[in-house]
């Protein structure tokens, strides 16, 4: 025995921990993995994490309860363990390609011979499980085994053994996790991923079987009198009802930790996993810290006791500081720089929050399991007791994850279900020392911890509130920890999935809806008030495929929001049914606050609300539609990326009828041009026809058919009746408003895509958006060039045979909610300042600097400056504004005041290249493209002999040239130019960019 003992320090024990941490890592990988693979098949709700985890741990029991019962017929157990591994590895290899093959038979032949929405749910629930319950089966039977065996090599330290190993597999799952999420699924995508997790478990396997080499002694098992013996059956019994439930108690706390941290810190894909990982070492740290203990004491379970209500205690006390957390987090928005090595160092914030709040509770529930394995080892119970004790662990889990999710949050919200796992741990602690107290010294200390249980469940239920108006703040967006005073908060609820509330702003009039703070959707409740940036969106996004498919007879919408869209497109009476697809049923619930601005989406009889993934609802009823709308929430929120996906671009025509429209709806804004193209590149090549418009500024709508779309769609339909009204109150009154809106066509938007290529298309497999967005959001990017498009210097549109420039009579909407619109609204002003036979006194409706500039101009030109040098600087800086502020917005006749016949330039001796460039820009202006081919040719040609003045506009020569011989169809002379010049002059940042997409659509 004594030798055995100093084996336990000796390089071989140690080789066993070690490759237990390399077990722990792949089993997490496989757990984080697993949840992406899995959730593309169930649906991309938040509880899809819980189900893998459900039967993760469900797999591991029965695999732990097959070891209890036949460990003692096996010679030896860490050759066992080797051959285990092995077989995981070897599943793990192949999973993708069983996993791709299964998706594809089910949802091409399975699914629709079923034919029934209940058997087909049923089945994608048993395949799922099937698909990973034989791996995780195997996973439970590692722990013990690996436990086994070490016993009985090193016997007498069974507490150190016990803790040492939960602690390496604790720690090395811990670091799955991290490496899953910020090294393998960036490098390698699932695929990759899982795969590396198998090659670690072959590499295990040889490992161990190399360390199994050699004789392993047996232990006899324990006789049936040991297993008679009342007070061991006491014990048994005590045990492993107490490990079930404290189980169910330590993941109720994951799920809730992780439902309360998102609301500070964002329901991220990194943030999930920082949490995870908090939770599972603070696990690891419980193990290392009661494996020195465990043999030190004969009274196990009175430890136990004692530290599961240190355990509630803990929970509660992550309460009292949580509200901290949003103070912590908007610190971290104010101090750190917004930039990718910014989004990092608030990444390693979020971990130190998720380590103070989590970390302790954690601690004292990985004490539990070695602890209470102990105490049957210690009476004789042997080796199956290992097994028994893990099974039922994680049959504990497997309740506190489905309670949590279904049943505490919904009904108590996220404090109250934290209260009440706190009070099952501490109730398992006090009875425990209860049934087990025998001195008048136990009988005190269970008094004083039914005292501290009742006196600390009351304290924190009482005084330590959840503030809805923090809870609701968004801080990790705004870095604003509580909501402004003039907001109040008329609704908060927790659902299965997400925290829904909604603000009412007194002084504006804003009812605003969001999911864990990220506002989804806002309306202006007042009459006569200025609708919200999120109205056109809504509206818009209704009527666009109204336009293009005038006979549509069917509609689903994914994302309910508000209801503003599903209310505008019941506003089509052709229209016989609408489905509104919506994950999250407390997202109604608040949605009814609207209920007066959007009564259609609730009473009209054509309105189906359902409750379900958007996949999993399309994939179970085979309904195939008109339109099919899109409208999820953000993209970098994790798991929402995948409905922006290749594959979900793959799916989604499999539903849509003949000529049938999908609307996909991306925002601009917290995001950049390279993961937009990321997105543009996953659904353009699924789609014959793509059509793109800009709701507002940070809006991207894309009109997609699998036929082409009409080129100048009939936007006068939508402008009448019930849905011109609806229309109206966002702005829309003339078919030109909404053609203007119109951005690019699918050529222009491969253009886009090719000019941004270091990512490839956004795929179930390949998350590029689940991965990147966050950074982009921590970082305020925009997709300027997209947003920038309809205010670019020259009419790119009427080029590229887009769209057509409104004529001068055409106002845009007076509502601000496009910059495109204000400064088209502005080129009309500007116009009639030059027109004699009108007043200017509309001027004072122009910005300050844009109004003197226009007096300025006039003024200069009145005076004629003496030194010609400054006088050509003056006049080639205000004719080009003056073009690029006129000609993108109004259409040739509109300009015949002001570059037609340019009498505002009173002075006769002009300064040298001023009547060329007067000449260019009017040729530009009428649209007289070959003239403009002509000047601009001459003027390329002889750019090195003019004027220094001039040479500052040598990029707006080339471009407004090279636009010309595009609209003329010359498209190798467009190229040609460009060879021939373009190297040749310095460009204009506007035009360097307008010249990049223009050579990318050259080059379709």
């Amino acid at each position: 025995m004594h030798s055995y003992s100093a084996r336990f320090f000796s390089p071989s024990a140690s080789l066993f921990l070690l490759i237990f941490v390399l077990s722990g890592f792949a089993g997490l990988i496989y757990q984080s993995i697993w949840t992406h693979y899995l959730g593309l098949f169930l649906g991309h709700a938040a509880y899809a994490q819980a189900l893998v985890l459900s039967l993760f741990m469900g797999g591991m029991a029965l695999g732990a309860a097959l070891v209890s019962r036949y460990v003692h017929a096996w010679k030896n157990l860490i050759k066992s363990y080797a051959i285990i591994e092995a077989i995981i590895g070897l599943l793990g290899l192949v999973f993708h390609a069983v996993f791709v093959f299964a998706l594809d038979y089910s949802y091409n032949n399975v699914m629709p011979s079923l034919n029934n929405a209940g058997l087909i749910e049923a089945y994608k629930w048993l395949l799922a499980s099937a698909l990973i319950i034989p791996q995780t089966i195997l996973l439970g039977m590692t722990f013990p085994l690996m436990c086994g065996g070490m016993i009985r090599r090193f016997p007498g330290n069974d507490g150190k053994t016990l803790g040492g190993l939960y602690f390496t597999n604790s720690i090395g799952a811990a670091c799955g996790v991290l490496a899953s999420t910020f090294l393998l699924l960036p490098l390698f995508g699932l695929p990759g991923a899982i795969f590396t997790a198998g090659v670690i478990n072959i590499l295990v396997a040889l490992f161990a079987w190399w360390l199994s080499l050699g004789s392993e002694p047996t232990i006899t098992p324990p006789t049936t009198i040991i297993k008679r013996n009342p007070a061991t059956n006491k014990i048994l019994i005590t045990v492993l009802a107490a490990t079930f439930f404290s189980s169910a108690a330590s993941f109720a706390y994951e799920i809730i930790f992780v439902r309360m941290l998102s609301l500070a810190v964002g329901s991220t894909l990194h943030a999930f996993e920082l949490m995870l990982a908090a939770f599972i070492a603070g696990i690891a740290l419980g193990a290392l810290w009661i494996r020195s203990k465990a043999n030190a004491t004969q009274t196990p379970l009175k430890i136990v006791g004692i530290l599961q209500v240190l355990m509630g205690l803990t929970a509660l006390l992550a309460l009292a500081i949580y509200s901290e957390a949003f103070s912590w987090v908007s610190f971290l928005i104010d101090a750190l720089s917004p930039t990718e090595n910014g989004y990092k160092l608030f990444n390693i914030g979020t971990a130190i929050l998720a380590i103070i709040i989590m970390l302790p509770t954690a601690f004292f529930a990985g004490t539990t399991l070695p602890l209470f394995t102990v105490a049957l080892l210690q009476t004789g119970h042997g080796e199956k007791s290992i097994g028994k004790v893990y099974a039922w662990n994680t049959l504990g889990a497997i309740l506190g994850v489905f309670a949590a999710i279904h049943l505490l949050i919904p009904l108590l919200g996220i404090k109250l279900s934290m209260l009440t796992a706190a009070f099952v741990d501490m109730a398992i602690g006090v009875v425990i020392l209860r049934i087990f107290s025998e001195k008048r010294s136990d009988f005190f200390k269970t008094f004083s911890a039914i005292t501290v249980t009742l006196a600390s469940l009351a304290y924190i239920a009482i005084y330590v509130p959840f503030d809805s108006m923090r809870l609701s703040s968004g801080v990790y967006r705004t870095g604003i920890e509580q909501l402004d005073p003039a907001r109040e908060v008329i609704f908060y609820r927790d659902g299965k999935t997400s925290s829904i509330s909604v603000n009412y702003n007194v002084n504006t009039g804003i009812i605003a809806i969001a999911t864990n703070g990220k506002i989804d959707a806002a309306i202006q409740m007042m009459d006569f008030n200025i609708p919200t940036f999120d109205e056109p969106t809504m509206v818009l996004a209704a009527t666009l495929p109204l336009i293009y498919k005038p006979n549509a007879e069917t509609a689903a919408v994914i994302g309910f929001g508000s209801g503003l869209t599903t209310h505008t497109l019941l506003a089509e009476e052709n229209l016989l049914q609408v489905d509104t697809i919506e994950i999250e049923k407390v997202m109604i619930d608040g949605a009814r606050t609207f209920r007066q601005m959007v009564p259609r989406a609730f009473d009209d009889a054509r309105s189906n609300i359902v409750i379900d993934d958007a996949k999993s609802y399309f994939s179970s009823n085979q309904h195939r539609y008109d339109i099919i709308i899109s409208e999820p929430s953000n993209p970098w929120i994790s798991g929402v990326g995948a409905l922006f996906s290749q594959e979900f671009y793959q799916f989604i025509p499999r539903f849509l009828n003949k000529d049938g429209i999908f609307l996909q709806w991306l925002q601009l804004y917290e995001i950049d041009e390279q993961l937009v193209s990321s997105v543009l590149q996953a659904m353009l090549p699924e789609f014959a026809d793509v059509h793109a418009y800009l709701a507002n500024n940070g809006d991207l709508l894309l009109v997609a058919s699998q036929s082409e779309l009409a080129l100048n769609p009939q936007y006068e339909r939508v402008l009448k009746g019930e849905l011109g009204r609806t229309m109206e109150i966002v702005g829309f009154t003339k078919p030109e408003q909404i053609a203007f809106r119109k951005i690019a066509d699918k050529r222009l938007l491969r253009s886009f895509s090719r000019m941004y290529t270091e990512f490839q298309a956004n795929s179930d497999f390949y998350p590029i958006l689940s991965l990147n967005a966050p950074s982009t959001r921590f970082q305020k990017k925009s997709a300027l060039l997209l947003t920038s498009l309809p205010t670019m210097n020259l009419p790119i549109f009427e080029a590229l045979k887009i769209r057509e420039t409104p004529s001068l009579n055409v106002l845009m909407p007076k509502y601000r909610h496009l910059q495109a619109d204000i400064e088209a609204n502005e080129a009309r002003t500007i116009v009639s300042f030059f027109d004699k036979n009108k007043s200017n006194t509309e001027l004072v409706n122009l910005p300050i600097e844009l109004r003197n500039w226009l007096e300025l101009m006039i003024t200069g030109n009145r005076e004629c400056w003496k030194t010609t040098d400054d006088y050509g600087v003056f006049l080639a800086t205000t004719i080009h504004q003056l073009t690029t502020l006129t000609v993108p917005y109004v259409d040739a006749s509109g300009l015949h005041k002001v570059l037609h016949n340019q009498d505002f330039i009173k002075c006769e001796d002009l300064p040298e290249g001023i009547p060329l460039l007067l000449d260019f820009v009017e040729a530009l202006a009428k649209r007289d493209t070959i003239e403009t081919i002509k000047i601009g040719q001459y003027y390329l040609l002889n750019m090195d002999t003019q004027p220094h003045y001039l040479r500052n506009l040598d990029s707006f020569f080339l471009v407004a040239t090279q636009l010309s011989l595009i609209s003329l169809q010359d498209h190798d002379s467009a190229k040609e130019i460009s060879k021939q010049y373009a190297d040749k002059i310095k460009f204009m940042p506007e035009y360097s960019i307008i010249h990049s997409l223009l050579l990318a659509w050259l080059d379709e």
